[in-house]
């Protein structure tokens, strides 16, 4: 078998072998329902005990960015210990991994392999540059389809009075609420199932926004989880779209997290690293 079969071997091989451990298979996926009339604690309460729950969580990405006419597509994995850390690894080639995002509480950091740089920012410092509410319980939640209360780490049953309620057809419900402190504004639209099919922030004075929607819902042990995430970016200059799919989804596996900045790299900023994806 000469080379270009081998390649064309492998590379059919490979595609079998991460369709038969996708999440997504069609029988698999758990339909959304009609909405029911609720009054609005019976509709956040049904919301906070249908959520997907994890102690930590790590799967394989499918991992799809495109930017005006440019696109990116690559493999990556992703580890959640939660309420602690978060780590994404982009592996574009034969897992060699070439940008690795690391976040907790107070920090983020991102270490890009090719070019033996870093980036390591305060969260309080990211939240200046990016405001679209970024912050790690955010962005854990989002993550993981979770509701989020700005400004709080925890969300608790009475937290159903900082949303207005309504219901925006037979299939959605649509909760809505406003951070005060930076005026961005944040929603979630509701599904059947009480599940969040869509996530919207906006911060109106900029007119940044961001909309994370969830797809292929199914069972991962006795809770459903979205396979398939769609995140659109926008600001008045520049709009960003970023397609995940979920598989090979762990759950409450023994680790931890952590992130090293070897001595080589040479510390830079993040604009400079998003410069280098888009440019590539």
């Amino acid at each position: 078998m000469n080379f270009r079969k081998q390649t064309i071997f492998l590379l059919g091989l490979a595609v079998v072998v991460w369709g038969l451990h996708s999440c997504k298979s069609k029988k698999n996926i758990v339909a959304a329902a009609p909405v029911e009339e609720k009054v609005d604690v019976d509709l956040f309460t049904d919301i906070l005990n249908n959520q997907f729950t994890f102690k930590t969580f790590s799967s394989k990405l499918n991992l799809n960015l495109s930017s005006g006419t440019k696109s990116l597509s690559s493999k990556a994995s992703l580890k959640i210990v939660k309420d602690k850390a978060i780590q994404l690894s982009v592996q574009p080639l034969f897992g060699v991994e070439m940008l690795r995002v690391y976040a907790d509480r107070d920090s983020l950091v991102l270490l890009d392999r090719m070019n033996k740089r870093y980036v390591k920012e305060s969260i309080e410092d990211v939240k200046k540059i990016y405001p679209v509410g970024f912050d790690y319980k955010t962005l854990q939640s989002l993550l993981t389809n979770q509701v989020f209360v700005s400004g709080q780490t925890d969300v608790i049953y009475s937290d159903y009075e900082k949303f207005s309620t309504g219901q925006l057809s037979d299939m959605h419900y649509l909760l809505k609420s406003v951070d005060k402190e930076s005026g961005i504004e944040y929603s979630f639209t509701i599904d059947g199932n009480d599940r969040i099919a869509l996530t919207h922030l906006m911060e109106p004075e900029d007119h940044y926004s961001m909309s994370w929607r969830y797809d292929d819902f199914v069972m991962a042990t006795h809770k459903a989880f979205p396979c398939k995430m769609n995140v659109a970016l926008a600001s008045t200059k520049r709009k960003v779209s970023v397609g995940l799919e979920f598989s090979g989804i762990s759950l409450d596996e023994d680790f931890a997290l952590q992130v090293s900045v070897p001595g080589s790299y040479t510390r830079t900023t993040i604009s400079d690293i998003v410069k280098i994806l888009t440019n590539n």
